[in-house]
């Protein structure tokens, strides 16, 4: 993972001196979903997403193949796991000029041998990869079946029953639960952080403040900011314990609690964070082949199969030029976790902050 670290930050300042290339990826490979979550913020897609118009892996074989690297790489949907061919693209990913060495993949984790099969496939035979299977959670038990489906709780903890092995025995493989913040589970994410952390042994825990672009009012509303906080308080908490006596761990643990205070006031329309990366170090690629600087706008730079699959050509038009000037000029804000981690990482006034989270830390106040 430090190696991992050093290699983004290269990248990134690279990128921002010379070549303006994005770093980090976000690729939908498919709409398709066997669940219908009420805070999905990819509904509209999902519900009008045709397997017919999904980039093929042959697609997926050219557009690596003259893409510029991309140190981190989210492969996402839907549901990932119901394209039988992801482990083929994830290869692509990593082998092709994209040359991924960090690849996070967001599932309900209905489908355990195929998730397995991945890991074993991609994953082992790859000594540098860093593979991240983010295990959406919504709550224990009956809770989290009340969002998903009946049963899905069950078949979530099959798959990471199945995983925790490998993950025990192989540093390359991280088993991350994610858990999304709304105005329907914001009461039980203290239970469920507690089973994940406490019950299951797993350290990795993360959470998504649902997003306004959902189309059901019973989780989006307006969450309550002071439950958010106190989750934040618990996410912090865990990740000075993973920092152990370190100072520059310590340090870095602070992250968590910056920037979910970004995202807090951003929830609240408070712009604190400008200067946003979105369509600079962030690019979304989506099962069509659309090139969109984000999940939250609607905006796109062009598709690939219109232009020989060359990413670049896209990303340096007149559209994403179009798309960056808009983003100065209105101080463009979100809570889009992704934008938000990524801007900060390259704001040095960010690292003051968590400085100073640090240093009142220490004073005990």
């Amino acid at each position: 993972m430090a190696q991992y670290a050093f290699r983004y930050a290269k990248a990134g300042l690279k990128s921002r001196l010379l070549t303006h290339e994005p770093l980090f990826l976000t690729v939908f490979v498919t709409a398709r979903c066997g669940l219908n979550c009420g805070h999905c913020f990819y509904r509209e897609e999902l519900l009008n997403g045709n397997v017919k118009d999904e980039m093929t892996l042959a697609e997926y074989d050219t557009f690596t193949s003259k893409c510029p690297p991309f140190p981190k790489l989210i492969i996402t949907g839907g549901e990932p796991f119901l394209r039988a061919d992801l482990p083929e693209i994830a290869i692509l990913f990593y082998e092709n000029a994209s040359k991924a060495r960090q690849i996070t993949i967001p599932t309900a984790g209905t489908h355990t041998d195929r998730i397995v099969g991945l890991v074993e496939k991609v994953l082992l035979p790859r000594k540098d990869l860093i593979l991240e299977i983010q295990l959406s959670i919504d709550g224990v038990g009956a809770d989290h079946d009340a969002v998903r489906g009946k049963g899905q709780f069950d078949r979530l903890l099959r798959t990471y029953e199945a995983l925790k092995p490998i993950q025990d025995v192989n540093e390359g493989l991280r088993i991350r639960f994610n858990y999304t913040f709304s105005r329907r589970t914001q009461d039980w994410f203290e239970k469920t952080h507690d089973f994940v952390t406490r019950e299951l042994g797993n350290p990795h825990f993360d959470m998504v403040l649902v997003r306004r672009t959902t189309v059901d009012d019973e989780y989006w509303g307006q969450v309550d900011i002071a439950k958010y906080r106190k989750a934040t308080e618990l996410l912090q908490a865990a990740e000075l314990k993973k920092a152990g006596d370190s100072t520059f761990r310590q340090l870095l643990a602070q992250r968590v609690q910056v920037e979910r205070e970004i995202i807090a006031e951003h929830h609240q329309g408070n712009p604190v964070m400008t200067g946003c990366q979105a369509g600079t170090l962030t690019a979304i690629v989506s099962e069509t082949g659309s090139v969109r600087p984000c999940e939250v706008l609607d905006t796109t730079f062009g598709n690939l199969r219109d232009n020989d699959y060359d990413f670049m050509k896209l990303w340096e038009n007149g559209l994403a030029d179009a798309h960056r000037k808009f983003v100065k000029d209105t101080g463009c804000f979100c809570t889009f976790e992704t934008c938000v981690r990524t801007t900060m990482s390259f704001q040095p006034k960010w690292y003051g902050k968590m400085a100073a989270t640090y240093a009142r830390q220490r004073l005990g106040r």
